[in-house]
């Protein structure tokens, strides 16, 4: 059973309750408008996960993506993007070796055997991708790039800085992003269309440095995993595998 649990001031002592008057300011009702307004424009539908091993990572990282989007930690919803689709792939494959046994990989010209789970972890996420591709997981090129783009994305945070997306023409914003530091450094041009964030970067709003860049890996990410995970051997039976509901207190 789920519920909310109401504190009192003796349950919670006088240097707690500072701490809590502290961040009722910090996090009051601006901060809270700004939340409700990227949870609405975001319009995101419900993505069956399933009861499989594993589901109950992906669900929690994908609650975890949606909290700071909303309110406003650009780079950290970008890290768990890729996080999350790098665990998104693991549940996948799992399911694949659940099902098929063992999977040929080959990595520069060297052959392996997948057989478990663990042997999914020793990947990168660019093997899991190639993977996925190979076992007909992944069919469509745009999300084969997508992936790429998040993964492009989630390593320029964590390496150098949050790329941002500038306008290019009347109809598209654009950013550059670092592609590979291997030899020759190779770079990659992403486009965004105006019209998909006119909500966000309206005449009277207008949006952080990383906003944008936020809101693209988040909802790429979702498409992704819904390509990934909504079928017959994943989906879940019931429809409530957003992951919302694991932040909330449980008591048995």
């Amino acid at each position: 059973m789920f519920f909310r649990k109401t504190y009192t001031t003796e349950m919670l002592g006088e240097s707690t309750e500072r701490h809590l008057s502290t961040l009722r300011q910090r996090y009051g009702e601006k901060r809270l408008r700004e939340a409700a307004l990227r949870r609405a424009h975001l319009n995101y539908q419900r993505i069956h996960i399933g009861g499989n091993p594993g589901s109950g990572r992906v669900k929690f990282l994908l609650a975890q993506m949606h909290q700071t989007y909303y309110f406003g930690f650009a780079e950290s919803a970008c890290i768990l993007s890729g996080t999350l689709l790098e665990q998104g792939l693991i549940y996948r494959l799992g399911v694949l070796l659940d099902r098929k046994g063992a999977v040929q990989f080959a990595r520069q010209g060297e052959k392996r055997w997948l057989q478990t789970r663990h042997d999914l972890l020793e990947l990168e996420l660019v093997d899991m991708l190639d993977l996925a591709r190979a076992e007909g997981i992944i069919t469509d090129g745009r999300t084969l790039l997508l992936a790429h783009e998040i993964r492009w994305i989630r390593n320029m945070v964590v390496h150098e800085k949050i790329p941002v997306f500038r306008v290019r023409d009347e109809k598209y914003l654009e950013m550059t992003v670092t592609k590979s530091r291997r030899g020759r450094v190779r770079y990659a041009r992403i486009s965004l269309e105006k019209a998909e964030v006119a909500d966000l970067t309206t005449d009277r709003r207008r949006a952080s440095a990383g906003e944008l860049t936020a809101y693209f890996c988040v909802s790429r990410t979702r498409m992704i995993l819904r390509q990934l995970l909504n079928q017959p051997d994943t989906e879940a039976k019931k429809g409530d595998e957003s992951g919302g509901s694991l932040f909330l207190w449980t008591e048995s």
